[in-house]
């Protein structure tokens, strides 16, 4: 019992019971999407410039077109519920079910969600890492959602073959997702550009306290990640090549991230709307990243992807193709074809 207690399961799940979607961790004072101007860029990214308001409203209304309300959805690692609640009130689905590890997010998810008189969402504790995590009859979902928890699951094949089955021979998998180094161990490029773009930062804009400046950025430290959080990134960099070996993958969007997420934490606050000096720092921060992602000096650390259920059966293939640069790599281009026009409008912005 004490061995139970004591595994990284029972670690994780303690963890992402106190760590909820509302916590100061995910604040607007720390959290880098937590900035209105990020998120747009982010959003408009993930979609491909179709929206700027939510990646959930593009995969509903884009994806889903004409089909909406499925008759029954699935969300693995929901933490406190809040993909659900909006796709509720999108009127996506008829049905949901939704699983997460940590007991103390699933109670809160619940209380939630009959507090907004949503009685057709049906939360459980679950450990995708479990053999069993996914039983039941096959193609019994519409669409299956992992919001930022794929990248918390070491079982990929095994997750991933299991969502395939379940899902019908016109699902859809939605994954918007960290596919960044595992344990955020980021590369020599990613850290020089990262401390690079800080020393851009003027020092009134690095507060992060109330009487306290960041001296440097946020780098983390992978030994330390993984101590906190055993799940943390554990097989990121996989997720891009298991997908695609389940699923035919119809988008794979890079969002970014690769820059911001670490070199926002903790200052994200300081970039407000209504002080026109700090949104223009912060545009030209969003155009750094998304200028070496755009022509490929970085990889996107998160991606928006939308999935097909793979017709042939994945166990016929004899090995995992390569890991999916195609999609990727298209839908950079995208990226590309917007660099020239945000720079520019930076570069005016910023003449005196």
């Amino acid at each position: 019992m004490d061995e139970e207690r004591n595994s990284p399961a029972a670690q994780v799940a303690d963890l992402w019971s106190r760590k909820l979607d509302d916590s100061a961790e995910f604040s607007a004072d720390v959290y880098w999407l937590a900035v209105p101007e990020v998120y747009r860029s982010y959003t408009r990214a993930a979609t491909r410039g179709r929206r700027e308001d939510s990646w959930v409203n593009d995969c509903v209304f884009h994806f889903l077109a004409g089909r909406t309300p499925v008759d029954r959805m699935l969300s693995i690692g929901c933490g406190a519920g809040a993909l659900e609640r909006h796709l509720h009130l999108l009127s996506a689905f008829r049905e949901c079910d939704a699983w997460d590890i940590a007991p103390a997010a699933i109670e809160t998810a619940r209380r939630l969600a009959l507090e907004e008189g949503r009685t057709n969402i049906r939360y459980e504790v679950r450990d995708a890492n479990t053999p069993d995590f996914l039983e039941g009859p096959e193609a019994r979902y519409d669409a299956v959602w992992f919001n930022s928890s794929l990248h918390h699951i070491e079982a990929l094949e095994p997750v991933c073959e299991a969502v395939a089955r379940s899902l019908k021979p016109d699902g859809w998998l939605f994954v918007h997702e960290y596919v960044g180094p595992n344990v955020f161990r980021l590369t020599p490029r990613q850290k020089e550009v990262i401390r690079a773009a800080f020393d851009l930062i003027p020092e009134r804009f690095r507060r992060n306290g109330p009487s306290e400046w960041a001296a440097a950025p946020a780098i983390p430290d992978p030994v330390q990640v993984a101590a906190v959080d055993p799940s943390e990134a554990i097989r990121s960099e996989d997720i891009l090549k298991v997908v695609d070996h389940y699923f035919d993958v119809v988008e794979c969007n890079p969002a970014g991230g690769t820059v911001l997420q670490f070199l926002l934490h903790g200052i994200a606050g300081n970039f407000r709307p209504e002080d026109p000096e700090s949104m223009a720092v912060l545009d030209l921060l969003i155009q750094v990243e998304k200028t070496l992602v755009g022509v490929g000096d970085l990889q996107s650390d998160f991606v928006l992807l939308a999935a097909r259920r793979r017709q042939a059966p994945a166990s016929s293939r004899t090995a995992p193709p390569d890991p999916g640069p195609t999609a990727y790599d298209r839908a950079r281009s995208w990226l590309k074809s917007g660099l020239k026009s945000g720079l520019k409008s930076v570069l005016l912005s910023s003449r005196p």
